[in-house]
């Protein structure tokens, strides 16, 4: 009886324990934090499944170094564009990463 118990109570955790980690956080997805170890794991499977998205998002990251790299603000224009180009990147990985976040706002 006390077996049974006892692999009932670990068959348990184990579900519950896989169940919370299938999701990211938000603050995973803006990038304010590094994501954990299960998390990169989740992240690079939908990384490969969408390779577009994935492409599509280092091209922002890279235009965005290279506007910040820019020697003149453009009038204040620079700013605004560094803004938007952050927020087309967000938008992106709530996209591609919304199986394992899904908008839980």
């Amino acid at each position: 009886m006390k077996k049974v118990l006892l692999l009932s109570f670990f068959m348990a955790s184990a579900t519950f324990l896989f169940a919370q980690r299938t999701f990211i956080d938000i603050d995973v997805i803006i990038g304010n934090r590094a994501p954990a170890p299960r998390e990169v794991e989740l992240m690079r499977g939908e990384e490969r499944a969408h390779p577009n998205i994935t492409k599509s998002m280092h091209d922002i990251e890279d235009a965005m170094k290279h506007l910040h790299e820019a020697p003149d603000d453009f009038g204040g224009h620079k700013g605004q564009a560094e803004a938007d180009l952050k927020q087309a990147w967000v938008s992106l990985r709530k996209a591609l990463y919304f199986r394992l976040y899904q908008d839980r706002r």
